[in-house]
């Protein structure tokens, strides 16, 4: 079972750009800060300094966010690791899945759940097909034909 590749299911654009306009929005008021800040005073000068340097961090997480989405869930052989909140489900502990109110709760040994609805649309599909799939899987349930 740990022979399986392994799937990543990464952030859904809408989410992502949301959080890219508003860390641009907020380099642009830092940014001014900054201009604002910049005078003949040394500790006015830190302070612009200090304000440029989370300006240019701000665009950073932007084009971070903007070029490659983050990975809400990993599933392997083994389980099925969450980002937020940071949790790992072995699948031969899992006793029940339940989808309620957007939300894939897998439950057993441990709880994770993840909110499906902040992975792309046109995976979200493949996201519980392969969930059922490697706990058929790991239980040694197979299909027929």
């Amino acid at each position: 079972m740990s022979d399986t590749p392994i799937s990543l299911y990464r952030l859904a654009r809408g989410p992502a750009l949301t959080v890219t306009g508003g860390c641009i929005v907020v380099a642009g008021i830092l940014a001014f800060a900054g201009f604002l800040l910049v005078g003949d005073g040394t500790i006015r000068r830190v302070a612009a300094f200090i304000v440029g340097a989370l300006a240019v961090a701000s665009l950073l997480v932007a084009a971070r966010f903007a070029w490659r989405s983050p990975v809400v869930v990993r599933l392997d052989g083994t389980g099925m690791v969450v980002t937020r909140p940071r949790s790992r489900t072995p699948w031969s502990q899992v006793e029940d899945v339940v989808i309620e109110d957007g939300h894939l709760v897998l439950s057993g040994g441990g709880r994770a759940w993840v909110d499906v609805r902040l992975v792309e649309p046109s995976e979200q599909a493949d996201l519980l097909r392969d969930v059922y799939d490697r706990l058929n899987a790991a239980h040694g349930y197979r299909r027929f034909g």
